[in-house]
């Protein structure tokens, strides 16, 4: 089983002060045990990386990109123009939403990957018809 990682997933694993971190690392427990490997788009590689980089520090930011790209539980998965294509009129048809082209990104990649379901905590993947860890 393949599950998609988002940047709210990563962010709840790394942080011990994150209130979804016990959540966050049970799942990962559970679903590691049951040979569930995840997929993380370049989108949210670059988006975490920037966060960690701004929020913590570049030393860091390093540490936590080598530790996603040497993991044997991942795979870093590039975006491609028919992502961004169909992510830019995604983004386009939410209008009424607060989904961001980032989170559009990712569920073309899940789309694209015939992944059902997002280890994250944002809810605009349920929007879009994904199964989340709820």
């Amino acid at each position: 089983m393949r599950i998609f990682l988002d940047t709210s997933g990563l962010i709840a694993l790394s942080d011990e002060k994150d209130k979804n971190y016990n959540r966050a690392k049970a799942y990962l427990k559970e679903q590691v045990s049951k040979g569930a490997r995840f997929v993380i788009g370049k989108n949210i590689l670059a988006e975490y990386i920037d966060g960690v980089t701004k929020r913590i520090s570049k030393k860091k930011a390093i540490e936590e990109l080598d530790n996603i790209l040497n993991s044997k539980l991942l795979v870093v998965e590039p975006v491609s123009e028919a992502d961004w294509d169909k992510a830019i009129r995604y983004f386009r048809k939410y209008n009424d939403q607060r989904i961001d082209l980032t989170d559009c990104l990712s569920f073309m990649i899940m789309e694209r990957l015939d992944l059902k379901t997002a280890f994250t905590f944002d809810d605009d993947f349920k929007i879009h018809g994904f199964a989340v860890l709820s």
